[in-house]
């Protein structure tokens, strides 16, 4: 038997389990390439999240200010309704406009049946 070194034992087996560089290098790329790819994808989900919520806040502050002068016209529609329904307005107008007369003396209703019952009853 031909006596071999110390170095050489393994040296078969070492060099098929050794990898060409090449392909080595290629798998490093893949692998970084991936990497970016995968940093690129969530900084644009991020972005694209990011413009929606902008977007939505902008539509909220729009329906806010029509909100806002929503309210500030009913306000102003109350108080013009509540000039309008003013006894004195509504006495000026039927007496200056439609030419009514203020009556000189109120009838208040006449007797109810039921007093009229009672006052039966009691001999009136």
């Amino acid at each position: 038997m031909l006596s071999r070194k110390a170095g050489y034992i393994r040296y078969a087996e070492q060099r098929q389990e050794a990898v060409p560089a090449d392909r080595n290098f290629s798998g490093l790329i893949l692998r970084t390439l991936s990497v970016v790819g995968l940093i690129c994808f969530f900084l644009l989900t991020y972005i694209a999240l990011s413009a929606a919520k902008t977007d939505y806040g902008y539509a909220l502050m729009n329906e806010k200010r029509q909100v806002q002068a929503l309210q500030r016209e009913n306000e102003n529609l109350r108080v013009d309704i509540a000039k309008l329904e003013a006894p004195e307005r509504i006495y000026t107008v039927a007496t200056k406009q439609l030419g009514m007369v203020a009556p000189t003396y109120v009838l208040y209703g006449g007797q109810s049946s039921d007093s009229q019952k009672e006052a039966a009853h009691t001999g009136r």
